[in-house]
């Protein structure tokens, strides 16, 4: 699989060994500017420059023409199922072992952009704090650093367009996370404009071109589903927008307006935790807006509500886990090709425990009726 241009390979590994490009010129006996104009993509060397140059290098002359071997890239994925093996889902030192397994194929691979893009997005989950159980203060100092490094080295040799901005997606978030946000801005700004520039909007209008009706109804569930998710993360982070700003009502509105959305989609029937994703609880954020404004009673019933959803799913579930597909239960999304983790009993009972602890519920932690959701989730 070819990934990168003779002349990004060759800029790339001249740069990594801390070569000018006079020095390399001198190294294979050709002028500076023939360097130059390899690097720049307007000519190409003699093939019988490319033995020297790898010997230069001290890479195979396949690195040379940036071909990725077939051996390579199929024990690249043999790595990432041996990492997906370790995956436990709610067990968050069972993520950091898959990250550190996807890392020791990163070192012995360091260019292959199979590990390069597992890494990035594993590290990523690891490395923000919006990540909930997924993120890993003790280390994401030091993934952040991995993760930019990685994310840089795909924009830079990359061809392939989803990978990219998919890195400087990466790039928006860590930069933000450490505060340097004219980068953050700057990496944004990359981005268009549309929402709907997806590659499963894209598909559709192609197998709709091509009357392949079926294979278009799985493409717009997909998109539909992630708009869905995108939906709740933009409202989620509104509210806390407005909840940060002083604005209480309004993020009160932002959530009860999305949750009834929710509601109107999917009826009474079980439903992927649209309300629940990284960005926070809905239905816990739209009870702390409600303890702001003095309405306790509100509060308590959005943290039923909260409790309630996952003590049903508990309650359907067969062998002691769920997956994704089975709750997608809405002719929206009922075609859908996304495939998230199957949750478990342990995660579920866990996420429970948790969503009762934080600190803003206090004030209500005397109240009759909590005491009985935590005896609820106590008997589970």
């Amino acid at each position: 699989m070819t990934n990168y241009s003779i002349g990004q390979n060759i800029k790339r590994l001249r740069k990594e060994r801390a070569l000018t490009q006079e020095e390399l010129a001198e190294l294979i006996g050709v002028s500076a500017p023939a360097i130059s104009k390899w690097e720049n993509e307007n000519g190409l060397p003699d093939i019988s420059q490319i033995v020297p140059l790898a010997s230069v290098f001290g890479v195979p002359t396949d690195d040379i023409f940036g071909i990725q071997s077939i051996e390579e890239n199929a024990r690249a994925l043999e790595i990432v199922d041996e990492a997906s093996s370790l995956y436990e889902y709610g067990n968050p030192e069972s993520y950091l072992k898959v990250y550190e397994r996807l890392m020791e194929g990163l070192k012995k691979y360091p260019r292959n952009g199979i590990l390069l893009n597992r890494c990035l997005g594993q590290g990523l989950a690891l490395c923000l704090p919006e990540n909930g159980d997924m993120y890993l203060p003790e280390h994401a100092k030091r993934i952040s650093a991995e993760a930019k490094h990685q994310a840089e080295l795909i924009i830079a040799y990359s061809k392939n367009l989803p990978d990219i901005l998919s890195a400087h997606s990466a790039l928006v978030l860590l930069y933000s996370a450490e505060g340097a946000y004219e980068k953050a801005l700057s990496a944004a700004n990359d981005f268009p404009v549309r929402a709907d520039l997806t590659v499963y909007s894209n598909r559709a209008a192609v197998y709709s071109r091509m009357e392949e009706y079926s294979q278009a109804e799985k493409s717009l569930c997909s998109n539909i589903d992630y708009t869905l998710q995108a939906l709740e993360d933009s409202a989620a982070n509104l509210g806390k927008a407005y909840f940060r700003d002083g604005k209480y009502e309004s993020a009160i509105e932002v959530y009860e307006t999305v949750l009834g959305v929710f509601d109107v989609i999917f009826k009474d029937s079980p439903r992927p935790p649209y309300h629940d994703f990284d960005s926070g609880d809905c239905y816990l954020l739209l009870a702390e807006a409600y303890l702001k404004t003095g309405d306790s009673d509100k509060a308590m019933q959005n943290i039923e509500k909260s409790v309630k959803y996952y003590v049903e799913l508990l309650n359907s579930m067969k062998g002691g886990k769920i997956a994704y597909k089975t709750l997608a239960n809405s002719p929206l999304i009922q075609e859908t090709e996304l495939n998230d983790p199957v949750m478990t009993e342990k995660h579920i009972v866990k996420k429970l425990h948790e969503k009762l602890s934080h600190e803003w519920m206090n004030p209500l932690k005397k109240e009759r009726n909590f005491h009985e959701i935590c005896r609820k989730v106590g008997d589970i």
